[in-house]
């Protein structure tokens, strides 16, 4: 597992949150259920089938595929702890192929081909254990409305503007305001969740440039 993704969390500089919690324990179950039926999907309809499956769970309704490849690393991490295959590796970028950050650090064609030998079922308790010390472990925060969360986004909008174009390679020398415009949804994402807006910033940039759904656009 890659050690930038896995430090990202296990190391304390991002403690999870009860988004992290709600979508690792609604995903999990659906990326056993692609495993079982050998399908692959892109992150953009793994989120849809998700919010399918959960209408009533907010935090998937609020879920973006771009994200999404971070909220996996909690799956992940159960996975790797307990020695199977990883299951994300059936949810794939909108080009049908892996990202090149997950293919630095896994065979998509062997895990997806071990994650159909395994009989999940055995491994429902331990992931409930698991779920249950993932959610001691959340960071307690108080969630925004999409209109405070634009505020606060029009607020540091020039803090903003100097860490994206820090981060971000602009070889073809976009304007800004076509830069920035993949960014919009990821940030109100992390902003409604409750996060302060440091994290925020930094998640986001993360999730676009180092995550293995950043080539989920």
């Amino acid at each position: 597992m890659a050690e930038v993704e896995v430090n990202h969390f296990v190391t304390g500089e991002r403690k999870p949150t009860l988004t992290d919690h709600a979508l690792a324990k609604a995903y999990y179950p659906l990326l056993i259920e692609l495993a079982k039926a050998e399908k692959e999907l892109t992150f953009k309809q793994f989120v849809e089938m998700a919010k399918k499956r959960y209408p009533n769970v907010e935090e998937v309704q609020n879920a973006i595929p771009v994200t999404t490849g971070r909220r996996f690393e909690f799956i992940r991490i159960y996975t790797n702890n307990e020695g199977l295959p990883d299951l994300s590796a059936w949810v794939v970028g909108q080009a049908g192929k892996n990202s090149e950050a997950y293919l630095a650090d896994f065979d998509p064609k062997k895990e997806r081909e071990e994650t159909t030998k395994v009989d999940w079922d055995k491994f429902e308790g331990d992931w409930g254990k698991y779920l249950d010390e993932l959610k001691i472990k959340t960071v307690k925060t108080k969630k925004r409305k999409q209109p405070e969360a634009e505020d606060i986004m029009s607020e540091y909008a020039t803090t903003m503007r100097t860490k994206i174009e820090a981060s971000i390679p602009n070889p073809k020398k976009l304007p800004y305001v076509k830069v920035v415009q993949p960014f919009r949804d990821p940030i109100l994402e992390g902003l409604m969740e409750g996060k302060n807006v440091e994290d925020v910033f930094d998640d986001v940039i993360f999730d676009m440039t180092k995550s293995r759904s950043a080539e989920a656009l």
